[in-house]
């Protein structure tokens, strides 16, 4: 059983805690959460089925309407004139134009779009973002040059902000501090499984080439935008809000969700976004060296998922076969997501499991670099299943980034930032590969070779400072809402156990 909170002075809070007694708060009396760790457990379950699911869902429709330019840009390539880089008259850089402008407004409208996932409620403003992103995805099929592409593919990333920082900045309102990271990767991972085959997709879709008088190129992007706008529309009626107003719960259930989170969490009693912890936000030097990190991390990441089909199909694969041979690795890549992460929550350490990411890719770059002219096609291919320990870097980062922090206004901003920050390396590495770098690509594979060294570097100087700070990790990150007797707000204030528990507080 929990531990009682303990009495604070400094508030007006007054716990009528008596032996025998289960009850706590002045006023109408609420019962005292107690429960065993089987009960937590099956309790967590549920909300685990009830959230990981849907947005594992949603992730998936992210993955494939960010990525399948890459598998447009392939498609049909034994007849030119039905490509998309022939219909639209795109020649030279244009095309890594066309990638990078995606992350322009993205980059820009992550942090507002953060602060106001609150003010609507997550539920509703998640389907906003999905659902304007799916229309403008499904439209890029009807562009008629380059200038047209590059127009929609910006207001889609425009659309598309806020939707990673804001689930993460979501899942902080459900999870303990060394949860938020697994159920993240859980949620990035799964996705990576099913759209893993949106390679799958396009070499289905191919065969529409010229139905109704469209490409196939054309049809990829309006069939998956679609489903995305669908996607949006569902979620408004599915996604709950939080654990104190999520009807799924029984009463008994929302006391032991909430009082098992941590007291510096973001809660629906202090979701108001506060300009003073705004600006505070911003004087902590690791919030710059995480996005700093994941911007780099990304340049990696972004520059060989987008031109994947392509770099496969340099190493002597048709288009088709190409497509088919993105998937492997994607695979790879979603269930290593899942395993590191959900073990750097299981033993509560970051910089190992983080080093553990990074190394393995290192070496591929070093080998691509120095030596593949030597290898055949196949073990070229092999060599980008060491890139796929990789991507378990990203919910590391980002989850170590939100839940060192606390508070609404603080999590939403530092969260918001690290991707965004994250996402600039998505225009960067737009250009590390470049086609007068094919066919080996040895520029491109230096590039990232280094930026991942550094990238190692900074985050094992910030793990370590968080460590040593002791607030966010270790035992002070274990303690509980209904251990410290309510959450910590601005300043000294304090919300107590009474208002954090009641929901009729938070309508």
């Amino acid at each position: 059983m929990p531990t009682l909170p303990r009495h604070r002075d400094d508030t007006q809070s007054q716990y009528s805690i008596n032996e025998g007694e289960k009850y706590y708060g002045g006023g109408k009396e609420i019962k005292l959460p107690e429960w065993t760790a089987q009960e937590e457990s099956r309790v967590m379950r549920k909300i685990d089925f009830r959230l990981i699911p849907w947005l594992i869902v949603c992730y998936t429709s992210l993955n494939i309407d960010r990525g399948n330019i890459s598998n447009a840009a392939i498609m049909n390539a034994e007849t030119p004139t039905h490509t998309m880089f022939y219909q639209l008259s795109i020649t030279g850089t244009q095309f890594n134009w066309a990638l990078s402008v995606f992350f322009f407004g993205y980059v820009l409208l992550e942090i507002p779009s953060n602060l106001l996932i609150t003010r609507f409620n997550p539920s509703r403003w998640i389907a906003r973002i999905m659902t304007t992103w799916g229309i403008l995805a499904a439209a890029m099929g009807g562009v008629q040059n380059f200038t047209g592409l590059v127009a929609v593919r910006a207001l889609v990333g425009s659309m598309e902000a806020g939707f990673s920082p804001g689930i993460a900045f979501y899942l902080t309102f459900w999870y303990k501090k060394y949860e938020v990271s697994s159920r993240w990767a859980y949620m990035f991972g799964g996705a990576g499984i099913f759209s893993a085959f949106s390679g799958l997709i396009a070499f289905g879709v191919a065969d529409m080439d010229q139905v109704l008088g469209l490409a196939g190129w054309r049809w990829l992007f309006i069939l998956e935008g679609t489903g995305s706008m669908l996607i949006g529309v569902l979620t408004w009626f599915i996604l709950p809000d939080y654990p104190q107003t999520a009807k799924f719960l029984s009463e008994d259930e929302k006391r032991i969700v909430i009082g098992r989170l941590p007291p510096s969490a973001p809660s629906v009693v202090a979701k108001t976004m506060e300009f003073k912890e705004i600006l505070d936000t911003f004087r902590d030097w690791r919030m710059y060296t995480f996005g700093l990190a994941l911007m780099m991390h990304l340049c990696t990441t972004y520059a060989i998922a987008y031109f994947m089909p392509t770099v496969i199909k340099e190493m002597g694969f048709s288009s088709t076969t190409a497509q088919l041979l993105t998937i492997p690795p994607a695979l790879v890549a979603a269930v290593w997501v899942f395993l590191v992460n959900w073990s750097s929550d299981r033993f509560q350490e970051k910089a190992i499991h983080g080093a553990i990411c990074i190394v393995p890719t290192m070496v591929e770059y070093v080998i691509l670099t120095t030596i593949q002219a030597k290898l055949t096609s196949f073990q070229r291919y092999g060599m980008l299943f060491l890139g796929s320990f990789n991507n378990g870097m990203i919910p590391l980062i980002v989850g170590l980034s939100t839940i060192s922090t606390k508070g609404a206004s603080r999590t939403a901003v530092r969260s918001a930032f690290t991707v965004a920050c994250g996402n600039l390396g998505g225009a960067i590495g737009s250009f590390i590969y470049q086609s007068d770098d094919a066919p080996l690509y040895i520029r491109g594979h230096t590039i990232n070779v280094c930026l991942l060294s550094a990238v190692l570097l900074l985050y094992l100087v910030t793990v370590w400072s968080i460590h040593r700070e002791g607030i966010y990790v270790g035992r002070k990150a274990n303690e509980t809402v209904l251990e410290h007797g309510g959450i910590e707000l601005e300043g000294d204030q304090f919300a107590d156990i009474e208002k954090v528990m009641r929901a009729d507080h938070q309508k």
